[in-house]
């Protein structure tokens, strides 16, 4: 059984020449397009979490006891 290496492991994506240069102003010096996407992700990831918080921050508001009730807990 084979094994892939995460490290030499490569996917092409295709993208529009203008977004390939978005993409190549937003990278710091020396980063590479993976931690660039890294770094996007993770920030994307934030905001979504931020936002679901926000929203259920926005909803009705339940007591402790009553959630944990609700999740089995």
């Amino acid at each position: 059984m084979q094994t892939v290496n995460e490290q030499n492991a490569t996917k092409r994506v295709a993208v529009k020449p203008s977004t390939w240069e978005a993409l190549s102003n937003l990278r710091k010096p020396g980063e590479t397009f993976d931690e660039l996407l890294v770094s996007l992700i993770t920030t994307e990831q934030r905001l979504r979490l931020i936002h679901d918080l926000d929203v259920a921050a926005d909803g009705p508001s339940i007591p402790w006891s009553e959630a944990a009730k609700r999740l089995g807990l």
